[in-house]
């Protein structure tokens, strides 16, 4: 779950995204990436959920079974 502020940052993210595309500052493949980026953020945003924040809790759990040092040991 994300925090208001994260929620926030999420919206003001995919605004810029979606604003690049948009008023054609960038354009072609760039265009593209930032408009997909954009609707990632946006659905991010709204869910409230980032599934990179479950992915990291995954591979933290997986490489503590398996006894590898973590960054916060």
């Amino acid at each position: 779950m994300l925090t208001k502020d994260g929620i926030a940052a999420r919206f003001i993210l995919s605004f810029c995204f979606f604003f690049l595309s948009g008023s054609e500052l960038v354009t072609g493949g760039t265009a593209a990436v930032s408009g997909v980026l954009g609707t990632v953020e946006l659905a991010t945003a709204l869910l409230g959920y980032s599934p990179l924040y479950e992915f990291y809790d995954t591979v933290k759990a997986k490489n503590k079974a398996l006894g590898l040092p973590g960054r916060s040991e």
